[in-house]
């Protein structure tokens, strides 16, 4: 929605350059109001704004416009006149002979409703009223309609047996039934009777000269006068009246009444009735009303709506031919605020009324239109401005002194009888006597200057700095990280707390070396981007880009009141302040905003309500959402709305829905969808926050989605004993399975056993332990104790590891290879040195560390010196043990350069074996049950080695182990 500042022209000090004006917001057809020519307005009991137009009806929650025409119900789309009751009903005439009302989100017209049906309007309602028992009067112009509580309706044309006219206006008695102003009568209506109250002197009995409340009435009572009498304190009072421009009358509230004219609206104080408000010249006003909020409204006719969130703050307009000019810095001089802008002006404002009373003054510049950017006076004698292009000092006459040239000003402060001036090169100290330069205390660019206790305080780009007595710098963003950023503006309040405005960071505060708080957006502030403070006791003002904000530093959390344009602020981006007591003086982009905050109530409120809630694609009044969904309709969807005008929209939402997640979440659309939700019972909690943090109450909606069918209980307790059936079923088919898998593991034990036992007998078979024998008995014929004592030790450490490994599931590598080395030395030794062997293990293999199934190698040994090496002919036979790791696995290569398989059995079945070992076959058995207990596989591969001519060359054996 777009807004902005319409500023009125009502003093002039100049030709058209400074106008005093009062703040709006401006809504239209462009901002989605039904139409541009409004002609009446309430505010119902949940707070909503509705407007009656020419081309429909508008309800406005501050954020958004719903449009209501023939097409959702409504009679006609002229509406002239609205009510709103206590049920919460708003009652509307539109431009034809009949009445509806709206209720809970239908309308209700003579089609619809039997009570309306009863009706009959001759002309058109202009009045409607309602007294304590919630029985409804409509005022026509020659007759009146009763509708009681219970649906009757009475038709009031007569008093005393004569016909009665015409009415001029109707309202609640303060006690009970109405009060009616008939022709010059005021009249008492209880239980279908009249009796007269007093009489009226009027010139005119047009209802568009009344306006009349329980405890007011203001009628057109002279040729040029109005009246507005009290009930209750008896009093009267009367105003100047133009009969000819009026349009309306209103009582704003119980002191302030209005009069709508064709040239704008004014708003007089009973209490000053010589002193009227003047809104809007120029344009037709039709109504006024003042909100709950306190807001004013304007309806006009042709130019849509207009809200006056204060009458008394007042903008003040600097124009540069048809644009606003900026306002930069204030000043008190005597009895005078200064005011500097980009215009080649000083302006002087009266300082208790912010009006401009005196002649703006030229400034005497080399450059066009130089803006200044900051004001200083001095022992009220002198005046001291700095632009862009230099420092000037004038007299109390404002004709141009001494200036210093080619700089950029930033900031002045005055401090005992020095200035401090900041510039975008250095802060340098002037005296204000002779206006030199005595001293330059910086060096590079600066943003501000402020000094207290002869200690400089400057802001740059990369943070805060002091320039102490003995002209040392210290860079204070070494011991307050906070104080690193960007720094615009500097005070010091009574209890030594240096305030700290930053460009994004908010406001810091700085004490003893330390930061002792710290102030930005999420704990109140506007902005975190904070352009001037200003210290008016113990009150510190701060102007960011998104407002004013006042902080009272004495209290415990630093509490903020915040003023924008929602206030009547001219821009919510401040330049520049200047605070007297109760008076504050804003800078603004688009002027000066003054106003004595005594008298402006920056209050603020915060309704929620629902404006639709959608079931699959039903729509619902939120007090009448189905407390069970059913499951196909399960697409739940919730529009709401924080109701504050002040906030101009800018209201966030937190919200959580229980049930299904219990943490807070914050959105800013107006809306929450819930497409597919499980079965179960929920509860949405829902809260708006406005733009002041303002909470609304907790709005909370209830509702269940059904469960399916298999959710629900008899089907889950059918299912419980289906699924207790096939469990027992099933756990009667794991355990025979159980058993029958114990039995086959039980023999697979056995077998497995059995097969232990064979390996154990097998890996040395009895011929070797024979030959073994012999070789021993050969040693002692020969008498060789020596050889045959070595051989014998050699056989029994054999035994002994046999007999070890044999109990043990898994050996080391290292155990293992000692194991083979053993055995091929008694082997060498037995065939008289008739083969040689060596082992080669990889660097990366350390062989205590990796553990194999026991003696798996031996019977492959075996096998190539039994098969292989002792038929060679010569005496150079060669066993390879090669070791090494490969692809995550222990790789044992077993090599030989016997005759080979083939001739090996050749001389197998020429010269057999009497016995035959079974050592290859157990290690392949023992194999598969490896494999058959674990992931990771053992693999074997034999390859037979030939030449390119195919003789053979020997025999490899490849095992491959997974690493244990």
């Amino acid at each position: 929605m777009r807004f902005f500042l319409i500023m009125v022209l009502f003093w002039g000090v100049g030709p058209a350059v400074f106008g005093q004006e009062y703040g709006y917001t401006h809504y239209n057809s462009r901002d989605g109001l039904a139409g541009s020519t409004v002609y009446c307005i309430v505010q119902d009991k949940d707070g909503f704004i509705w407007l009656g137009t020419e081309t429909g009806l508008s309800r406005f929650d501050g954020t958004h416009f719903r449009n209501f025409t023939k097409r959702d119900g409504l009679p006609d789309n002229e509406i002239i006149q609205l009510f709103a009751d206590s049920k919460g009903r708003v009652w509307i005439a539109p431009f034809k002979k009949a009445v509806c009302y709206y209720y809970k989100g239908k309308f209700y017209t003579p089609d619809n409703d039997p009570v309306l049906q009863r009706i009959r309007v001759d002309d058109y309602v202009i009045r409607f009223a309602e007294d304590k028992a919630g029985n409804i009067l409509l005022q026509e112009i020659n007759k009146l309609h009763l509708v009681d509580t219970n649906g009757k309706v009475t038709v009031i044309d007569s008093f005393n047996g004569q016909r009665i006219g015409p009415f001029s206006a109707i309202t609640a008695h303060p006690r009970d039934g109405f009060m009616v102003v008939s022709g010059n009568r005021l009249l008492d209506f209880r239980n279908n009777r009249f009796q007269v109250k007093k009489t009226i002197p009027t010139l005119d009995y047009h209802h568009s000269y009344f306006a009349f409340n329980s405890r007011m009435l203001m009628w057109h009572s002279g040729p040029n006068e109005t009246k507005v009498e009290n009930f209750a304190l008896h009093k009267s009072v009367s105003f100047p009246y133009n009969r000819f421009n009026n349009i309306n009358c209103s009582l704003i509230d119980d002191t302030l009444v209005g009069q709508t004219l064709t040239s704008g609206a004014l708003l007089y104080n009973i209490n000053q009735p010589d002193s009227p408000l003047h809104f809007l010249p120029g344009i037709p006003v039709s109504n006024m009303l003042k909100d709950a909020e306190g807001n004013i409204w304007f309806t006009t006719m042709g130019h849509g709506l207009y809200r006056l969130s204060s009458p008394f703050v007042l903008n003040l307009k600097l124009r540069k031919d048809s644009s606003p000019a900026q306002v930069f810095s204030f000043a008190k001089f005597r009895e005078t605020i200064l005011v500097s802008s980009e215009l080649n002006f000083l302006y002087r404002l009266n300082p208790k009324t912010g009006r401009p009373d005196k002649e703006k003054i030229k400034l005497d510049k080399k450059v066009g239109f130089d803006p200044v950017y900051a004001l200083s006076t001095y022992n009220e004698k002198m005046i001291v401005y700095g632009s862009g292009f230099s420092l000037v000092k004038s007299g109390i006459d404002f004709k141009k002194g001494p200036e210093i040239l080619r700089v950029v000003v930033k900031g002045i402060f005055q401090y005992k009888d020095k200035m401090y001036v900041a510039t975008r090169t250095n802060v340098f100290v002037v005296d204000p006597e002779t206006f030199k330069i005595t001293d330059t205390i910086w060096h590079e660019r600066s943003t501000s200057v402020f000094v207290s206790n002869d200690t400089a305080y400057i802001g740059t780009l990369g943070g805060l700095y002091c320039s102490l007595p003995d002209r040392s710098i210290q860079f204070l963003g070494d011991k307050a990280p906070a104080l690193k950023n960007r720094i615009t503006c500097i005070r010091k309040d009574n209890a030594g707390i240096l305030w700290v405005g930053t460009y994004g960071d908010g406001l810091i505060g700085y004490k003893n070396g330390r930061v002792v708080a710290a102030i930005d957006q999420r704990n109140g502030l506007t902005s975190d981007v904070c352009r001037v403070l200003e210290l008016c006791g113990n009150t510190l003002w701060v102007g960011t880009d998104k407002g004013l904000n006042k902080i009272d530093v004495t209290k415990p959390g630093y509490p903020i009141t915040k003023y924008t344009t929602g206030d009547g602020l001219a821009s919510d981006i401040i330049n520049a302040l200047y605070v007297d007591n109760s008076k504050v003086f804003v800078g603004t982009p688009e002027g000066v905003t003054f106003f004595d905050e005594e008298k402006v109530i920056s209050q603020s409120r915060c309704d929620l309500y629902f404006t639709d809630i959608t079931v699959g694609r039903e729509t619902w009044h939120s007090d009448s959402i189905p407390a069970i969904i059913a499951h196909a309709r399960n697409n739940v969807r919730f529009d709401y709305v924080g109701i504050s005008f002040k906030s101009t929209g800018d209201v966030r939402y937190q919200y959580r829905l229980l049930g299904l997640d219990s943490a807070w979440h914050e959105t800013r659309e107006t809306f929450l969808s819930y497409p597919t939700l499980p079965s179960g019972d929920y509860q949405l909690q829902l809260q708006a926050i406005n733009k002041f943090d303002v909470h609304s109450k907790l709005l909370t909606a209830r509702f269940t989605i059904e469960k399916l069918l298999y959710e629900k209980t008899w089907f889950q307790v059918l299912i419980g004993f289906i699924f207790l059936a096939a469990v027992g079923l099933l756990v009667t088919v794991i355990i025979r399975r159980i058993r029958k898998r114990e039995q086959e593991k039980t023999a697979f034990s056995k077998r497995i056993s059995e097969l232990e036992q064979l390996s154990r007998k097998a890996q040395m078979n009895p011929h070797f332990i024979f030959n073994s024998l012999n070789s021993i008995q050969h040693y002692v014929m020969e008498a060789d104790v020596v050889g045959a004592n070595k051989f014998i030790s050699g056989f029994s450490r054999l035994i002994r590891q046999t007999l070890d490994f044999s109990s043990k599931p898994e050996i080391s590598l290292e155990e293992e290879l000692d194991y083979l080395t053993n055995y091929l030395d008694l082997e060498k030794t037995r065939l008289e040195d008739a083969f040689s062997w060596s082992v080669s293990i990889d660097k990366a293999v350390k062989p205590a560390e990796y553990y194999i199934p026991p003696m798996i190698l031996q019977p492959f040994v075996e096998n190539s010196v039994r098969h292989g090496l002792r038929f060679r002919r010569d005496k150079n036979g060669m066993v390879t043990i090669t070791v090494k790791r490969e692809n995550g696995n222990l790789i044992i290569i077993l090599e030989d350069n016997g005759i080979g398989r083939k001739a090996a059995m050749q001389y197998k079945s020429i010269s057999p074996i009497n016995y035959q070992s079974k050592g290859l076959s157990l290690t392949a058995d023992r194999i598969d049950i490896f494999n058959k207990e674990h992931e990771q596989k053992i693999t074997m591969h034999i390859d037979d080695l030939e030449d390119e001519g195919r003789l053979a060359l020997g025999t490899r054996v490849t095992i491959s182990f997974p690493v244990l």
